[in-house]
């Protein structure tokens, strides 16, 4: 690792550089630091090159993931084109919280087939913000790894200008024969609006850079938005609901193929403007999944006796309320949160009717958290300071299964689940605090610390059979779960500065994050389940349990202009766990990465030309996991061109072309995050690295009017 470090630090020094984020935490009013990705606002095309636009105009992948992962300390682990997890530095899965337009996604998948940026659709005004380093409380529950908001703002519809507007789009992606259509209306009158979106994407099997067909890279979605709001004096009120349907879509580095995912969630907000700066708001939500997988209609399977098809659906509810008001020179923030989740998965084979595993029958999980928060600024510093407490219950019902008879060891796992105590409470509080000093007018010093918890996710707790699940860890062991875990505790420090000069600004952060109860996984000590195990995949499962773990790095950003057209933006970010019980390395952790790019705006034709040229430069993961057969990986450098061309521009609607090379130069390589091959007879080996695409082309035509 240290020569792929130096290597990357010696390339970072000539070459060009890119990050499409932009900075808000600077503002003397806040010591909170934010990154917000833009979407492309109603109104206007923004081209800022601080902006990075998440539509389909660019992205490579269904679901956005390679967009977001310019951010500082983001990376995306991926088990699929549709089942990207968010990673931030070190974290991801249930630990990195992501929320869509306010709603907390349950999904029903156990393995996070359906992952919260799975159900991203793409609209005008569409933001991802990423709370960098120390997340404040008031952001949600949880946040244990960070948290990123998608979210089109209400208050930005509100502000329109009444009559008609909307986008369409169509793209084209080779190879693989991708299409992408999304459009968007919004009507807006002097205190209502009315806005609907759809979009469909679809994608055949993609190929890495030697022209190997990537293994179950296909795809299918398509989902439509509905969003309502009117003002009544002080008063707003808006609705939104939304439905996607994902068909058939691979994900090779798990045991199945999704077969469908139907997913709908709704939101309606009220929020009362009691004063110039003082505020309620309060928001009711939920989601329903209904999600179907198999090992069968998309892949090879051994035998008849070994087709399985798991049935899942997950139902969620939730209560956001905030109060917001001004204190002397200060804001003081309180809130309250209630939650209410419920997961069900049953497993059958369609060529024996007799067989079934209940997997998880009820699996609940009730939420009910408070916080206060108060920020204030003074001349020489500003700082924002919260604490918020919060109480989860869970529960599950019986197991049961059609071979307790015919096996005396899940015979002896069902009824030791059943006779146990399955119901836990777990009280937890968060606190976190961040100053930034400002020394001068060209450098701030920000300063943070935090204490955040996670609680158990159900499948960490109620799995009583061993199975392939992990939350999407995809590692290929068997994973039992655990009655007496507890809660995760991460104690972190956050140290940087932000440095402005002239035209150019750096932002460099140092973190060192301690976990206590880590929850990972550990040789089973359960005979019954080893006896499963080992019949069922010839190897001892996990159990999970509680360890610690410490993970720490770095990430910066770098911002510039070389001349009045030229822009050059840079994003770097390393990070290194391992666990404390044992010497090993935390598993799947993303290696060191810099992405640069430079963009230079200019005219062709009298008519706005910009164009990309980016540098992805990714080191070696020599730091793996042994415990759980990790393989260390290469390092690889690519590059992406992008031009955005403006065919017609007015006061009123403009048509830009998008013209998108990635990996222009057809890099053969496998990313580290990414999972490996468990689809047999393909093109790349069961073990293997799924590889990711080579040379690809991406045509984008956009209307807006």
């Amino acid at each position: 690792m240290k020569h792929s470090i130096i290597a990357l630090g010696a390339i970072a020094a000539c070459a060009s550089a890119h990050v499409c984020a932009n900075t808000t935490g600077l503002d003397k009013n806040a010591s909170t630091e934010v990154i917000t990705v833009m979407g492309t606002p109603l109104t206007q095309i923004d081209t800022k090159i601080e902006q990075e636009t998440v539509t389909a105009a660019t992205n490579i992948h269904a679901d956005f993931g390679d967009q977001l992962a310019k951010l500082p300390g983001v990376s995306i682990s991926r088990n699929g084109p549709v089942t990207g997890l968010i990673q931030y530095r070190g974290l991801y899965g249930d630990r990195v919280g992501v929320s869509i337009d306010g709603v907390d996604i349950v999904g029903a998948g156990p393995n996070s087939m359906d992952s919260p940026l799975s159900h991203v659709l793409p609209e005008p005004g569409l933001t991802a913000t990423l709370y960098r380093g120390i997340v404040p409380v008031s952001t949600g529950v949880q946040t244990l790894g960070g948290k990123l908001r998608i979210h089109s703002d209400a208050s930005m519809l509100f502000d329109l200008n009444s009559g008609f507007t909307g986008s369409v789009n169509a793209s084209v992606i080779s190879p693989g024969s991708g299409q992408q259509y999304h459009g968007n209306v919004l009507y807006k009158t002097d205190h209502s609006f009315a806005s609907g979106a759809f979009t469909h994407q679809q994608r055949d099997e993609r190929e890495s850079g030697d022209n190997t067909v990537i293994p179950n890279s296909h795809y299918q979605r398509n989902g439509g938005k509905f969003r309502l709001g009117f003002e009544w004096g002080d008063h707003q009120f808006d609705a939104s609901y939304q439905l996607l349907n994902t068909n058939e879509s691979g994900t090779p580095a798990l045991a199945m193929d999704i077969g469908f995912i139907d997913a709908a969630w709704y939101r309606f907000g009220y929020r009362f403007n009691i004063g110039e700066s003082e505020y309620l708001t309060l928001s009711w939500f939920g989601n329903s999944n209904q999600h179907a997988m198999d090992n069968f209609s998309q892949r090879m399977v051994m035998s008849p006796d070994r087709a399985r098809e798991n049935n899942a659906d997950s139902i969620a509810q939730g209560l956001d309320a905030k109060y917001v008001m001004p204190f002397d020179t200060s804001r003081v923030e309180f809130g309250a949160y209630l939650h209410h989740s419920r997961n069900n998965s049953t497993i059958t084979n369609p060529n024996n009717s007799m067989f079934f595993v209940n997997n998880f029958t009820n699996a609940e999980k009730d939420t009910a958290s408070v916080y206060a928060e108060w920020e204030f600024n003074k001349e020489a510093y500003s700082s924002t300071i919260g604490a918020r407490y919060t109480r989860v219950n869970m529960d599950a019902g019986l197991a049961g299964s059609n071979m307790v008879m015919m096996n005396p060891a899940i015979a002896t796992l069902v009824n030791n689940f059943n006779t146990s105590k399955r119901d836990s409470n777990y009280n937890m509080l968060d606190i976190a605090a961040t100053t930034r000093f400002y020394v001068n007018n060209n450098l701030n010093i920000v300063l943070g610390a935090s204490q955040k918890n996670r609680a158990p996710a159900y499948f960490e707790r109620y799995t009583w059979l061993p199975l392939g699940i992990s939350g999407g860890m995809a590692d290929g062991f068997n994973y039992i779960g655990n009655l007496n875990l507890d809660n995760e505790v991460a104690r972190q420090i956050d140290l940087g500065f932000d440095y402005t000069y002239a035209k150019w600004s750096i932002s460099p952060r140092l973190f060192y994050q301690d976990i206590e109860d880590y929850i990972t996984g550990a040789v089973s000590s359960n005979m019954a389940a080893n006896m499963v195990s080992t019949m069922m995949a010839g190897t001892l499962p996990f159990q999970w349990t509680n360890t610690d773990a410490v993970i720490k790095g770095a990430d910066l950003t770098l911002q510039g202009h070389l001349s009045d057209s030229i822009s050059l933006n840079a994003v770097a970010s390393v990070q290194h766990g391992n666990r404390d019980d044992i010497d090993d390395a935390l598993f799947r952790i993303a290696p060191e990465q810099l992405i640069t790019t430079i963009q230079w705006e200019t005219m062709l034709l009298e008519k706005p030309l910009s164009l990309q040229v980016m540098s992805e430069l990714t080191g070696a993961q020599n730091h793996v996991s042994n415990l759980q057969n990790e393989r260390i990986s290469a390092g690889y450098g690519l590059v992406h061109v992008t031009g955005f061309y403006t065919l017609l521009t007015n006061t009123h609607s403009n048509l830009i072309l998008t013209a998108t090379v990635h990996n222009l130069f057809d890099k053969q390589y496998a990313p580290h995050t990414t999972g490996i091959n468990r689809v047999m007879n393909s093109d790349v080996e069961v073990g293997e690295r799924v590889p990711a695409a080579g040379r690809e082309w991406h045509l984008s035509l956009s209307y807006r009017f």
